[in-house]
């Protein structure tokens, strides 16, 4: 079980593709689909977690030094999600209170700098966004 990503993936294609066409009514099929495609979901974030949150943490220490603030946010123990994700936290919070100064001032500098902050913020959203699946068509 060392593999979660590729688990749940099978799980999910094996829903969508052979139990949900077999089952009979629109809710179970339905339901089986979804239940399928979630997986599938779940599989790809899982794979991409650690990736996705040292980037973000990357990003949030990069803006706050740009920012000029001095960070004391200790970087994670390890690579673990939960780690990681504690870290990722900390540092957004002071990218808060860095951003909510910069939107109060009205200079080229604090504006420079609050469009990256914005830029930053839409690549990590992008980043959690899953990929459409790539099912075959359905057997009729």
């Amino acid at each position: 079980m060392s593999n979660i990503g590729m688990i749940l993936d099978r799980i999910g294609r094996k829903l969508v593709t052979e139990v949900a066409p077999k089952l009979e009514g629109d809710y179970s099929g339905g339901h089986a689909a979804m239940s399928g495609l979630m997986s599938v979901m779940a599989g790809e974030a899982w794979d991409n977690a650690a990736d996705r949150l040292v980037n973000e943490i990357a990003g949030l220490r990069g803006l706050l030094a740009l920012g000029g603030k001095t960070v004391t946010i200790e970087e994670s123990p390890s690579l673990k999600i939960s780690d990681l994700t504690v870290e990722r936290d900390a540092l957004a919070r002071d990218l808060i209170a860095l951003q909510k100064s910069l939107e109060a001032r009205e200079d080229d500098e604090a504006k420079d700098l609050n469009a990256k902050v914005w830029m930053h913020l839409m690549a990590t959203a992008i980043a959690r966004m899953p990929s459409p699946p790539d099912f075959p068509d359905a057997d009729e």
